[in-house]
């Protein structure tokens, strides 16, 4: 059986993120391992074409879409509790996510990806793509996919 001392979870702050951060927290117990929380950002495109004085506020806007994740990583720290270790990535990237997570999984030293899943298929699939299959695919760490939970 493995153990597992560092777990990284990457959070869009939705549902499914939710739902791998009590999965990841809960391991995390288990295996008396440090969480890595993640967030990706996705900078503005930069259009050669716009004039400078639209492109001023671009940096500050950036800087303010940084500083929010950063707070709503902070509160989604405090939800794991005192007795975990957690530490806090914001990542700014113009690549994939699962480009980015796999970055910071080799950089952290990761032992653990836990990953929510929205749970598209089909069409919706293929046409968004999946960040966690592809984690799942190109991983070189265990990886957890934390499907929905279904309604009742």
């Amino acid at each position: 059986m493995s153990v597992y001392r560092h777990i990284l979870i990457p959070t869009d702050f939705s549902e499914a993120a939710e739902h791998a951060l009590q999965r990841a927290a809960k391991l995390a117990r288990q295996n008396a391992a440090e969480l890595h929380l993640l967030h990706i950002i996705a900078p503005p495109v930069h259009n050669s074409e716009m004039p400078d004085m639209i492109l001023a506020p671009m940096g500050d806007l950036n800087e303010q879409v940084k500083l929010a994740a950063e707070e709503r990583l902070q509160k989604t720290a405090e939800q794991v509790g005192n007795d975990v270790v957690v530490h806090q990535h914001v990542r700014e990237t113009f690549a994939h996510p699962a480009d980015a997570i796999s970055e910071v999984a080799t950089e952290t030293e990761i032992d653990l990806i836990v990953i929510g899943s929205h749970g598209h298929s089909g069409l919706m699939h293929i046409l968004i793509g999946s960040t966690a299959e592809k984690i799942v695919r190109e991983s070189s760490c265990d990886v957890l996919v934390v499907k929905p939970e279904k309604s009742a």
